[in-house]
């Protein structure tokens, strides 16, 4: 439960955080030329080029053969500290507006954690599906000092998943001392409230205005739903990636509209090496970005008559293309090892409208969802049209248009992407341009009004906006994508105290979607949590050899569809050779009920609705 550790101990889980994301930006902050970007800008800045660093350095190791021990990370921490204090000494600190800023934007994060905490106060797991391999993943890298080939043995298949998250959980989990686990839930909350800092550096880079990029900001913090609501689908891998991913973009824009700057172009190498090892679909999204940024000039390239004109327009974009082109090809080493297990599923399609993209259609409205959400998007629809009509925002307002028509259950389908995963990240485009529509609107109407009327109508509409959202976000939790709680935490408890390491345990599943199963209790976690074995294999099973794949999807098949202590189940205890049996009253086929009378099977475990039973081997077995 994240908000049950006191409050000393959350300050010190926020301390060990701030000094994961901010130490090697924070270093080259202090160490390269100053520039116009505000404190909070390079607080951005610093926290996606940290995870950069550390990505890179990772993939680095990976390849070179080399792992992280507890000495290289502490002299390496030394290092920077010692860095940063130096240079903090040097510097002489007045106090200013600059100052100001960062006090209050610490209270209001302060308050973000909070709300995210509280959101997932009742979590005992990580919610959903991709919170068990998360967590797998997280141990594995703490068990291997850095990126491992394979995740066996608990899982035996070869590792080529984007790293962001879990490389810098993993080194959260090891200064913390929380377990990896407790580390992603509680680490993922802290994640997600850090991206109020990505949408004001992209805000202030588009607008240079500083009022529209906070308001922007704390939309995303307390009134859309997204992405407080990636709590209930554990998306805390995504969530990094947008760290990174707002800051380069801000970057590549800044390239374009304000001139080249060595620190801007090394910058932007370094973050977009970083985005593309951290997170491809919010390398996609940044893709996107950049042919927008690409397709205006190109258009006014065309049009120019001016040879000096046309040449203007290749000087304005070739460092933005050479800088992320060098980042692409840092990362290509890793890269090429991810889309060796996606080259099935990448393709360009057309999706004509039919009546099976019905239920697309309305999954999408739900993920815009819900009611006051719907309020939102449409005045950001609306403030579209006034970014559109603005000739200097017609790069950001194409790849607004993009991503929204890209969510659409028909048309253009850049596979392995689908609809949803632009959906989800609406927030972005809708929080910028709305909030500087507003703006703008409001600054029209106090130079027809007296009295400053307009910033009047500002300040409480946007303050109602914000509190009312943050009321009806206050739940965000979809109970169906809480598998496990408190009474599964204990009962895994007891298995790592009571049961053998080599313990293997039929759990009830359920068919997620195409043909890939889940697990529907507190089983699905016994191999991350526990290391054995349990039919409920996280979803990074699909990426095993087919022979062993298929074995996999048969066992989880038959699972699925036990329901009493029949030949089913004895025969795929048999097949998969499994010696012990883990079971939630109300969840799932096979029910405590069913094994009553079950013969050759003790009950060893029972409490709150957990059951664990025990195959008793018997000489004619």
């Amino acid at each position: 439960m994240v908000l049950s550790y006191p409050f000393f101990e959350q300050l010190r889980l926020v301390a060990v955080a701030i000094l994961i994301l901010c130490l090697p930006g924070l270093v080259w902050h202090l160490l390269v030329k100053k520039d116009h970007h505000d404190i909070l800008e390079k607080v951005a800045d610093t926290i996606g080029l940290s995870i950069s660093m550390m990505a890179i350095l990772a993939m680095i190791f990976f390849y070179a053969g080399l792992r992280f021990s507890g000495i290289l990370i502490g002299v390496l921490i030394f290092v920077l500290s010692a860095i940063v204090i130096f240079k903090i000494i040097k510097t002489k600190f007045t106090l200013n507006r600059q100052v100001a800023l960062l006090a209050g934007a610490i209270v209001v994060f302060g308050l973000v954690l909070f709300l995210r905490l509280y959101q997932a106060k009742d979590l005992a797991f990580p919610a959903w599906v991709d919170s068990v391999h998360h967590v797998l993943i997280t141990q594995k890298i703490l068990d291997n000092g850095g990126l491992p080939q394979t995740l066996a043995p608990e899982l035996n298949i070869p590792f080529h998943y984007h790293y962001g998250f879990h490389l810098i959980a993993a080194l959260f989990s090891w200064i913390s001392g929380l377990e990896p686990l407790q580390t992603v839930l509680w680490f993922g909350q802290l994640i997600n409230a850090l991206v109020v800092f990505g949408i004001y550096r992209l805000s202030k880079s588009l607008w240079k205005e500083t009022v529209p990029a906070i308001l922007a900001a704390l939309l995303v913090a307390f009134a859309f739903q997204m992405p407080a609501y990636f709590v209930t689908w554990g998306r805390y891998t995504l969530l990094t990636g947008l760290l990174v991913m707002l800051p380069a973009m801000a970057a590549s824009y800044e390239l374009v509209r304000w001139g080249f700057t060595r620190e801007g172009f090394i910058r932007l190498i370094i973050l977009t090496a970083g985005l593309a090892l951290v997170h491809y679909l919010a390398l996609f999204y940044f893709g996107l970005f950049l042919f927008s940024l690409l397709l205006k000039r190109a258009i006014g390239w065309y049009r120019a008559a001016e040879k000096e004109k046309r040449k203007q327009i290749l000087f304005e974009i070739l460092p933005m293309l050479l800088a992320s082109a060098i980042g692409i090809i840092i990362a290509l080493p890793w890269l090429l090892r991810m889309l060796t297990a996606h080259t099935s599923q990448i393709g360009v399609d057309i999706v004509l409208p039919q009546r099976d993209n019905l239920s697309s259609y309305q999954y999408i409205l739900y993920l815009l969802g819900p009611v006051h959400n719907y309020f939102l998007m449409g005045g950001a629809l609306l403030g579209l049209v006034l970014i559109w009509l603005r000739r200097g925002s017609r790069d950001f307002a194409l790849w607004s248009t993009l991503m929204l028509l890209l969510s659409f259950p028909w048309g253009l389908r850049f596979g392995p992407f689908r609809p949803d995963h632009m959906a989800i990240v609406m927030f972005i485009p809708a929080s910028l341009v709305l909030s500087y529509a507003f703006f703008q609107l409001c600054k029209f109407i106090n130079t027809r009004v007296p009295r400053n009327l307009g910033w009047v109508v500002f300040g409480l509409v946007s303050l109602g906006v914000i509190g009312f959202g943050a009321w009806q976000t206050k739940n965000v939790i979809n109970s169906v994508t809480i598998l496990a709680d408190q009474a599964d935490s204990q009962a895994l408890d007891w298995i790592e105290t009571n049961l053998p390491q080599e313990s293997r345990f039929f759990t009830n599943t359920t068919i997620w979607q195409y043909r890939t199963y889940r697990g529907v209790d507190g089983g699905y976690w016994i191999l991350p949590k526990t290391g054995r074995f349990a039919l409920a294999l996280p979803g990074l099973y699909g990426y095993a050899e087919q022979e062993e794949r298929e074995q996999w999807v048969n066992w989880m098949e038959r699972a699925s569809v036990v329901h009493a202590c029949d030949d089913g189940l004895w025969s795929l205890v048999k097949d998969s050779n499994l010696s012990h049996v883990y079971l939630r009253e109300g969840k799932g086929s096979l029910q405590p009920a069913a094994m009553v009378d079950c013969p050759n099977m003790e009950v060893i475990y029972q409490q709150d609705g957990v059951y664990i039973y025990e195959f008793q081997v018997t000489e004619a077995d």
